[in-house]
């Protein structure tokens, strides 16, 4: 099987590694030409195969593609993917799938129309410790609430939403969509439940802006007598701790020592982040009624210093929590010993613990086979309008 790539950034490099033998990539769609060239040399693709834009892509005819994979930007997600799809490939798509609900059901009918299938990136369905919570959630009966948080942490609220490519709701979208569309997906898959009814949403900025920078902060990190002690330190992410350097490029001749440094001195990821032109919330409450009568609570929280899920699930029988890799049932009053699951050994595993491996193999089979990926983009709907609701 051959196939095309739409945007070749850190999320689908990821999925590259995971490519089964006998998949080849033989077309590289990618604006930036560093990251192209290298991808072309990583993953042998011609010079004839690579693309800067995606006019020129699909100006040519690719009979060899049969499935592409799209992860480029948010609001690229609906056009690309509409494209490959009128071109009856099958599609592998990053989430969020759309940003709206119209682009998604366009999408979704265009997909049927075609007779393709369009798979979503939500890696939680095939992540085992998930997995898992589903398997003991169908022990507590009807379910009639969920309340979930999630801490984005200091490393990644600073990264990606605050100084990163996520920040801008015009560039991106919601917060609540980029970052929570999986965790929403995931419930409501638990669950077997319907659509939103209704939703209740409250957010706000309360930390990431200029009036709460602390008293002598500089404009870069790098010039800040505060910086040893700041807990979202540019200097200590990148430089010391070498974190969240996967998606710097490096050109040819430089090292990547070379592009922290210039990342510190000039670039975005070395601003204060009390001093960025970030606008999408820090912190976000989301309440929605669904139908069945289900209630989902939903808090996003980036101004907390630790990351993780924490889920608790209350069903007529019991209640199931989650925090940190750990599972805890109680049914009928009782703690159901067998039930205490620990899959905290899994929190560092690279690629999702597997997941993201699972998540390719199961697209691929799928169009081998001819069913729906097991995260399709018509039963991925409901996660995703609940975001929709919840941003608007």
């Amino acid at each position: 099987m051959e196939v095309a790539v739409l945007g070749v950034g850190n999320r689908a490099r990821k999925y590259l590694s995971c490519l089964p033998e006998g998949v080849r990539v033989s077309c590289l769609v990618e604006p930036e030409e560093i990251r192209l060239r290298q991808a072309a040399v990583r993953y042998g693709v011609p010079e004839e195969g690579c693309f800067r834009d995606a006019a020129s892509f699909f100006a040519v005819p690719h009979p060899e593609v049969r499935a592409a994979i799209v992860a480029a930007p948010d609001r690229l997600h609906v056009p690309l993917a509409l494209a490959c799809v009128e071109r009856g490939w099958h599609v592998l798509l990053e989430k969020p799938a759309a940003i709206d609900d119209e682009g998604y059901i366009s999408l979704m009918e265009a997909a049927d129309k075609a007779g393709v299938h369009v798979g979503v990136c939500l890696e939680l369905r095939l992540h085992p410790f998930f997995r898992r919570m589903r398997e003991l959630a169908a022990h507590l009966g009807p379910i009639s609430r969920i309340d979930h948080e999630e801490h984005i942490g200091p490393d990644r609220m600073s990264h990606t939403f605050v100084r990163g490519l996520w920040s801008q709701k015009a560039a991106t979208g919601p917060i609540f969509l980029s970052k929570c569309c999986h965790d929403a997906d995931f419930l409501m898959w638990l669950a077997g439940a319907g659509k939103a009814l209704e939703v209740e949403s409250s957010g706000s900025i309360e930390r990431f802006r200029s009036d709460r920078a602390p008293e002598g902060a500089a404009i870069r990190c790098i010039d800040c007598p505060l910086e040893r002690t700041c807990l979202y330190s540019a200097v200590d992410l990148y430089r010391r701790r070498g974190e969240w350097t996967g998606g710097f490029d490096v050109p040819d001749g430089l090292t990547l020592a070379d592009v922290i440094e210039s990342e510190l001195r000039e670039g975005r990821y070395g601003r204060c982040v009390y001093h960025c032109d970030n606008d999408v919330y820090d912190t976000q409450t989301v309440t929605a009624l669904l139908e069945g009568g289900l209630r989902i609570n939903m808090h996003l929280e980036g101004t907390s210093g630790r990351e993780g899920r924490v889920t608790q699930i209350i069903g007529e029988r019991g209640v199931l929590t989650a925090r940190d890799g750990r599972l805890r049932l109680m049914l009928d009053g009782h703690v159901n010993a067998i039930e205490e699951d620990d899959f905290s050994s899994l929190n560092d595993v690279p690629l999702h613990a597997g997941a993201d491996a699972a998540l390719v193999h199961d697209f691929l089979e799928s169009i081998e086979c001819g069913r729906e990926p097991a995260a399709s983009l018509r039963s991925a709907y409901p996660g995703h309008h609940l975001c929709f609701l919840a941003g608007e």
